[in-house]
């Protein structure tokens, strides 16, 4: 029985939702490891803005006796990821660490997706989300973890990505410290009960002798009351550290104890990646830049290029200089005692350099299965369930091909919304195709139209003037991108005019007619609508999967992720922003992919064709930055201005962009004859991945 237009559509809008669905389960499944682990959403609001998080909590955690008492006590980490990003972009280092048997807090920083901005928390001076005492998120998470009965306290450990790292570092930093305990205890001794100390003792590490030496038995219960306050401080410190392609403030130094100068690390259990291609690095023409630079090897208390995927044991220095440290053996390997007995002393530390640049984070096996396995090590914990590190590419194949759907569900959204009698008078028939596909005058113009993005996108994003958060710049990155693509859409505007009253004037077709601009007013009020109809219908949607299905989304991963995902309340705002801004670019180029139909070929093909040429630019600039320069050398080819490498990773969005955005353009030109319902629903759809970045500015 062959199908009818109403029923075909209909058909196709069941398939997409029913694609969609099936993401979703995959992603329920994979997120609680089938039924095996709890995931929630928690918010919490210490300071008056609201920070979010999933919380991945093993069920066997939570059983309880007869009175109520959690009978178990589970290990945690806090996982922060990267500038720009959220908690989605470190979703594969939480699934494997729950599957593993950890509690894990993943947390959208300060300012990110959920998480509200610090501006509104109550200071009397606004602080900076990269200064901030809460470490973005990371001190407020600690707290948070603090008051549940079924967490350890002696086994919270954090990590972190770029700008995470450097949190999870910093947390680390303020609750650990370089000072042993036994250097505290001295302290205590030489401030409290006045007691001399000498270099001599520092080094012994020995503050009960020096207390029965020196106190009276009075003084003794004392120091053994105080002792004890000091010690469950100690012992309920951040002590186990992964920093993934980042770093924080903790480099071994010189501090006092007691007066006395030593040479101290971090009390901590510290392991990083650090990639070939990612921060300081040199690419595959000095893979071993890591392992040999100066920074590593002041961190790892090495005199040479250390190991990789090595575990070393720092060793206590009683001076000022540094002692060398020791290695142990495979970081992979099973524990041996003497591993678990640096790990009880805090003094790991390792460093492994996978393939890839720093964004490669979120779908990298090696980063995944390091992670599980230094937690596993540190905190001397292991359910013994396989480590593959792998278990998420199953979730983001499904999360691919449901934003897949997604985007396939727009074009029949719009097509059913159009049956509507209200959008009747849109419908007309587009001219004939002008273009002969033998002329070099077109190909040229459009060699220029490619070209001319990527070329000056790098360069660009540093061109908008310096501005702070406001109503007219909400997010740092889309406010770059887009003061670009207002100038990009007027210089090509430009080219089109020039090209018509040279050569396409002759070809008897005005330049309205020709680019789809003829379109009356009543008719474009009637395309706002419809392109807010099928923003609300998305946003709908994208928040329904949220709530339905373990707080996933929907995202395309091709080096960076273009991420559909439900919006928070001051994102709303961003999108109206956005929308409005990314406008007279949609509108250019929904202009030269309309007035682009050749001669002689069929529309599918042609559109087809045109969707990759419109990529085909930044696909070209994306390769040129990452495969050529970053996995090659370490630096970029084309260099952005400070403070602008976040737009790095818009590449990969703005490919699935222009390729997706061509053919909706095209099948709207189709149905009404005009450029600009494709232009304003182009804005209307893809202004949800444009904002989904570190959001500065909100007045709600």
């Amino acid at each position: 029985m062959k199908l009818g237009c109403k029923g075909k559509i209909t058909l196709v809008i069941a398939i997409c939702l029913a694609v969609i669905m099936v993401a979703g389960l995959v992603n329920v499944a994979v997120c609680t490891n089938n039924g095996n682990v709890v995931v929630k959403e928690v918010v919490i609001s210490p300071y008056g803005s609201d920070l979010a998080a999933t919380m991945y909590i093993p069920r066997w955690a939570l059983e309880t006796d007869e009175q109520g008492n959690f009978k178990n006590q589970a290990p945690a980490v806090i996982v922060c990821a990267g500038f720009t990003n959220s908690r989605t972009f470190l979703d594969n280092v939480a699934i494997e660490l729950s599957r593993a048997g950890f509690v894990v807090m993943n947390i959208d920083q300060y300012g990110h997706h959920k998480s509200e901005a610090t501006h509104i928390r109550g200071y009397g001076v606004e602080p900076s989300p990269m200064s901030d005492t809460s470490q973005i998120g990371t001190t407020d998470a600690l707290a948070y973890l603090r008051t549940l009965g079924f967490v350890d306290q002696t086994r919270i450990g954090a990590t972190g990505h770029s700008l995470g790292a450097g949190a999870a570092g910093n947390v680390s930093v303020n609750t650990a410290g370089f000072y042993t305990l036994q250097d505290k205890l001295i302290i205590m001794l030489n401030e409290t009960f006045g007691v001399a100390v000498t270099a001599e003792d520092v080094a012994a590490q020995d503050a009960d002798a020096i207390a029965a030496k020196a106190l009276d038995a009075a003084q003794l219960e004392h120091y053994e009351t105080k002792k004890a306050a000091i010690t469950e401080e100690y012992d309920r410190a951040v002590r186990d550290i992964f920093l993934i392609d980042g770093g924080a403030a903790t480099d071994p130094k010189v501090v006092e104890v007691a007066g006395i100068p030593v040479w101290r690390d971090l009390q901590a259990n510290f392991g990083r990646i650090a990639y070939i291609g990612g921060n300081g690095a040199g690419g595959t023409k000095n893979p071993d830049a890591h392992i040999s630079n100066d920074a590593t090897k002041k961190a790892m208390s090495a005199d040479g290029a250390v190991e990789r995927d090595m575990w070393y044991e720092i060793n206590l220095s009683g001076t000022q200089e540094r002692v060398l440290s020791t290695k142990l053996s495979d970081f992979f390997g099973e524990p041996t005692d003497a591993i678990r007995k640096a790990a009880e002393g805090n003094s790991l530390r390792m460093l492994d350099t996978p393939w890839g640049w720093h964004g490669i984070a979120y779908f990298n096996v090696p980063t995944v299965k390091a992670a599980v396995q230094f937690f596993r090590t540190t905190m001397d914990y292991n359910n013994g369930v396989a480590l593959n590190g792998t278990t998420f590419l199953t979730k983001d194949v499904f999360s691919a091909l449901g934003a897949i759907a997604l985007l396939v569900l727009v074009i029949y959204l719009v097509k059913a919304i159009m049956k509507l009698s209200f959008f009747e008078s849109m419908k007309a028939e587009p001219i004939a195709p002008i273009q002969d596909k033998k002329s070099p005058v077109f190909w040229i113009f459009m060699l220029i139209c490619v070209l001319g993005p990527p070329l000056t996108y790098c360069a660009g994003v540093g061109w908008v003037p310096s501005t702070g958060p406001s109503l007219l710049a909400t997010v740092v990155v889309a406010t770059r991108i887009s003061f670009w693509s207002i100038i990009i859409a007027l210089a090509l505007l430009a080219l089109t005019v020039v090209k018509y009253f040279l050569f396409d004037k002759k070809k008897g077709v005005g330049y309205f007619e020709m680019y789809g601009l003829k379109y009356s007013r009543k008719n474009i009020g009637k395309s706002i609508v419809l392109a807010l109809s099928v923003f609300a219908c998305v946003a709908v949607l994208l928040a329904v999967y949220y709530n339905l299905f373990a707080f996933g989304n929907l995202k395309i991963t091709v080096i960076g992720a273009t991420v559909f995902q439900t919006l928070s309340t001051g994102q709303y705002y961003s999108c109206l922003l956005y929308a409005i801004l990314f406008l007279p670019f949609y509108l250019v180029n929904s202009m030269i992919v309309n007035s682009s139909r050749l001669k002689g070929m069929s529309e599918k093909a042609n559109t087809l064709l045109f969707a990759f040429i419109n990529c085909s630019g930044m696909l070209l600039l994306l390769l040129t930055q990452f495969f050529i320069g970053l996995a090659r050398t370490g630096s970029v080819v084309f260099k952005a201005p400070p403070g602008s490498s976040a737009v790095l990773y818009s590449i990969a969005v703005l490919i699935v962009t222009l390729f997706v955005s061509a053919i909706f353009t095209r099948k709207l030109y189709l149905k009404t004859g005009s450029s600009i319902p494709g232009a304003l629903l182009n804005s209307a759809v893809f202004v949800i991945p444009a904002i989904q970045a570190y959001m500065n500015y909100t007045f709600l």
